[in-house]
C-alpha cells in the first residue's frame, strides 16, 4: 500500500504563490544568488571557468541533464531549472551559552548584607550572595558571585569572575533557551523588594551556544535558510555532493519536507521535496523515503548519472511512467552513449538491489536502469504521482475558495469541495498515475463525500467539514497496490 494522501486546506492560510514543478541545482563553490537556466551556455558564463562562480561538475550536470534527446523516450527535454551557489558548508564546533554581567555605578553594601540576583526575570533563576564586610567597589561585588549559578531552560550556569565582570557560562554544550538580557536586584529572598542605594543592576549581555554540526549538517541549514529567506519555489534537488555523510543528509531532509497530517492540521504549508543522489559506494544504504540514489564506479561519477538519470525520465512529469527500464544518456560524451555500465559482481548487484540504490544493468545484451526505486523501496513514480495529486487537488481546492463569495456549510458547499477531489483524480487518470477501468475507460478510484448529517457541533461551529476520504488503484502497481487520501477543509 502506497503511503496515504493528506491534503489540509484552510480558508484563513491561503498560499501566496503556487508551488510549481521545478528542478534546483546546489553548487558550493561560493555564495551566488539563485538564476533560472535554460541552456548550457547561460550556465558556463556563471559556473564555467572564466565564470563568476567557477564549478565543473555543475558544469558537467547541467550538460547531461539537458542533452537526453538521443535515449530518452519522452517526447520533450528538460526546458528549464535553477541553480544556486552556497559557501562551502563548515562544520560547527559546540559551544555553551554565556550570560556576561558587567558591574559599575555606586556602590555601597553594608557588612553582612544579603542580595537576591533575579537573572532574565525568571524567579527561577537567582543567585544570593551575602557579604562579609562593607563593599564599595564592582571588582570587589563581582568577586561575590565566583562559583555560584542558576539554572535556566533546563540548563546550569556557572559563574566565572575577572574584575568587574561575572560570566555565566552553560555547563552543557549547545544551544539553550534565550535569556532576557535583564538583571534585578532584590533585598528579599521573596523578590518584592528592590535595591534603593545598595548598588544599580549590572548590564547583561547572552550569547547562545552552538549545537555540534557536521558540514553536511551545515549544508542542510544552508539549504533551510534558502528556503525560508529566498526562494521555496522548487520541488527536485541535485546538488555537486557525492559524499556519504552529504548523500545521506540530503535524503533526510527531503523525508522530512512532507508534513505530517496533524502538522498540516496545524497550518504547516506543504512544500515537499524530491532528491536525487549519486554514489560510488557499493554498500550505501539509507533506508529514507522521498529520495532516490543511482550508483556508478568511482571513476565515472563524472558522467554525473544522478543528472542523466532525472534528464532522461524527467521530462515525462507529470504523467507517470516507470523509472525503471530507462537508458540514461552520458551527455558530457563526443560521442552518444549511455552513463558507463558498472563493474559489479553478482553479489554487489544483490546489496544494492537490497538497499534499493539504483544500477544501470545488462541483462541480454540490454543496458537499463534497474529498479527504478527510493531508498525505502518506494517506486520513484508513486512518489512523483503522489506528490502530483497532492499538489493538484490543493490547487483546485484553492480555485474553488477563491473564486466564490461563499460556501455553504451543507451537502451543496460539500458536493462543490468535493468536486477538487474528483477533477484532481480524473486528471491523474489522464497522467497514468492512477489505472483505468479496462471496461469503462474511467479512472479506477472511488471517493467518499460526506453529508451534513456526519458533521459535529465542534466542527459546524468551526466551519470544519468533515473529512472527504479517497482510494485509487495506481496505474503502474503491477500487484495491485492502492493509494488514499483524505481532504479536510476549513470552510
Amino acid at each position: 500500500m502506497a503511503k496515504d494522501v493528506i491534503v489540509v486546506v484552510q480558508r484563513d492560510a491561503l498560499p501566496s504563490e503556487k508551488e510549481s514543478l521545478d528542478i534546483l541545482l546546489v553548487s558550493t563553490t561560493g555564495d551566488y544568488p539563485v538564476g533560472t537556466y535554460r541552456d548550457v551556455e547561460s550556465v558556463k558564463a556563471v559556473y564555467g571557468p572564466e565564470g563568476a562562480c567557477p564549478n565543473a561538475k555543475v558544469v558537467r550536470k547541467a550538460t547531461t541533464l539537458l542533452n537526453q534527446g538521443k535515449t530518452t523516450l519522452a517526447t520533450s527535454l528538460v526546458s528549464k531549472f535553477k541553480i544556486v551557489s552556497f559557501d562551502p558548508a563548515s562544520p560547527v564546533v559546540a559551544a555553551a551559552a554565556k550570560l556576561v554581567c558587567t558591574f559599575s555605578g555606586s556602590i555601597d553594601i553594608a557588612t553582612k548584607k544579603s542580595l537576591w540576583f533575579r537573572f532574565g526575570g525568571d524567579s527561577k533563576a537567582v543567585v544570593k550572595i551575602t557579604t562579609s564586610s562593607a563593599v564599595s567597589s564592582a571588582n570587589d561585588l563581582a568577586a561575590l558571585f565566583n562559583s555560584t549559578s542558576f539554572t535556566k531552560g533546563g540548563k546550569t550556569y556557572s559563574a566565572a569572575v575577572s574584575d568587574a565582570t561575572v560570566t555565566f557560562t552553560a555547563t552543557e554544550e549547545g544551544e539553550a533557551d534565550t535569556i532576557p538580557e535583564t538583571v534585578d536586584v532584590f533585598t528579599d529572598e521573596h523578590l518584592s523588594k528592590p535595591v534603593t542605594t545598595e548598588c544599580t543592576a549590572p548590564t547583561a549581555k547572552f550569547t547562545n551556544g552552538k549545537d555540534a554540526k557536521t558540514a553536511a549538517e551545515s549544508f542542510i541549514e544552508q539549504i533551510k535558510k534558502f528556503q525560508s529567506e529566498v526562494d521555496n519555489d522548487w520541488y527536485y534537488l541535485l546538488t555537486d555532493k557525492d559524499e556519504d555523510e552529504y548523500v545521506i543528509a540530503l535524503a533526510k531532509f527531503a523525508e522530512a519536507s512532507e508534513p505530517s497530517e496533524a502538522e498540516l492540521g496545524a497550518g504547516v504549508e506543504d512544500h515537499r521535496k524530491f532528491y536525487m543522489g549519486q554514489t560510488s559506494n557499493k554498500a550505501f544504504v539509507c533506508n529514507t523515503a522521498r529520495a532516490a540514489v543511482i550508483y556508478a564506479d568511482a571513476d565515472n561519477l563524472n558522467e554525473e548519472p544522478d543528472a542523466s538519470y532525472t534528464g532522461n525520465v524527467g521530462p515525462f512529469y507529470p504523467t507517470s511512467v516507470t523509472w525503471k527500464f530507462k537508458r540514461p544518456q552520458d551527455g558530457n560524451a563526443s560521442t552518444t552513449k549511455l552513463i558507463t555500465l558498472p563493474l559489479l559482481t553478482d553479489g554487489e548487484r544483490e546489496t544494492l538491489l537490497e538497499n534499493h540504490v539504483n544500477f544501470l544493468t545488462e541483462e541480454y545484451k540490454r543496458q537499463y536502469v534497474k529498479d527504478g526505486t527510493c531508498l525505502n523501496g518506494e517506486f520513484i513514480d508513486v512518489v512523483l504521482g503522489g506528490d502530483w495529486i497532492a499538489k493538484r487537488m490543493r490547487d483546485l481546492l484553492y480555485d474553488i475558495l477563491l473564486e466564490n463569495a461563499n460556501i455553504n456549510y451543507g451537502d451543496d458547499g460539500f458536493g462543490m469541495i468535493g468536486t477538487a477531489v474528483l477533477q484532481a483524480l480524473a486528471e491523474a487518470t489522464d497522467l497514468n498515475i492512477i489505472a483505468r477501468d479496462p471496461e469503462s475507460k474511467t479512472g479506477v478510484f472511488t471517493v467518499v463525500i460526506p453529508k451534513y448529517a456526519e458533521s459535529t457541533e465542534d466542527q459546524r461551529r468551526n466551519r470544519v467539514m468533515p473529512d472527504i476520504t479517497w482510494e485509487a488503484q495506481l496505474a503502474g502497481a503491477v500487484h495491485q497496490v492502492k493509494t488514499k487520501g483524505v481532504l479536510r477543509a476549513t470552510l
